[in-house]
């Protein structure tokens, strides 16, 4: 539920999805070394309106995508090109399989790749998200980090019952990437300095350390990113509310 209210609308409601296809694979470094570690791709192919109503009406998969081989092609593509340089280069060669296997059915291709390790405070994970129209020269890159775990000093308002205690505090962020942009950058090394930056200072609000988590990712990443999205949930905040939840988008500017 957590990734899903940060996810975009999709182009086309029209939809095909291979979910949490497992891969063992290497991926730039990992926590400082070179060494496989387990990923999770998922494909969403957008596809035109007539595509999978075809294939519906006549109960016949040649009229669709065929999943069990394209399955077994990314599977090869991804053994074949280890070790990957980053999850984003692995992420665009998926999506190169994955367009010449559907062909003109799709209107659009998504391609998420979560690396199960990619920080050490990241339950959730770190990863990729690559949107690509058809027939396009260009992707919307999102690099992306779930469940990352905080302890920060919160509260000091009359009717917050915890006080200024060390509270736990769940963060997902989004690094929007300017177009076209190519060079491979170190997220957990950004996400490092958000945590660094949030847990030495004391806030009264959840709205107030969203903020200053946004003004730490724009301004470490607006040489590579157009906005930044950051999205924190306190657990147990509300008495009968299973959280209290604070989302903030910034520009990036150089």
């Amino acid at each position: 539920m957590e990734a899903a209210a940060m996810m975009q609308p999709p182009s086309s409601p029209d939809i095909i999805s291979i979910e949490g296809l497992s891969v063992h694979t290497t991926t730039g470094l990992v926590f400082g070394k070179l060494s496989p570690q387990p990923h999770t791709l998922t494909i969403h192919f957008h596809l035109h309106p007539t595509s999978l109503l075809l294939a519906a009406t006549t109960d016949d998969s040649r009229f669709s995508i065929r999943y069990w081989d394209l399955e077994r092609q990314v599977l090869e593509r991804v053994k074949d090109g280890a070790p990957w340089a980053s999850g984003r280069a692995l992420a665009r060669a998926v999506t190169g399989v994955a367009f010449v296997h559907a062909g003109d059915a799709v209107k659009e291709l998504q391609v998420v790749l979560e690396a199960q390790n990619g920080h050490p405070r990241a339950t959730g994970g770190m990863g990729w998200e690559l949107t690509t129209p058809q027939g396009a020269l260009t992707q919307d890159v999102i690099a992306f980090v779930r469940g990352l775990e905080l302890g920060v000093l919160l509260g000091g308002v009359d009717d917050d019952r915890n006080g200024r205690a060390k509270q736990r505090v769940v963060m997902d962020i989004r690094f929007l990437e300017k177009s076209q942009h190519s060079i491979d950058v170190d997220y957990a090394t950004i996400v490092d300095r958000i945590v660094e930056g949030t847990e030495v200072s004391e806030y009264r609000t959840l709205e107030r350390l969203v903020h200053e988590a946004t003004r730490i990712a724009s301004s470490a990443s607006s040489e590579h990113c157009r906005e930044v999205i950051v999205r924190a949930r306190r657990p147990a905040a509300m008495r009968f509310a299973d959280a209290l939840a604070v989302q903030l988008s910034q520009p990036c500017h150089p």
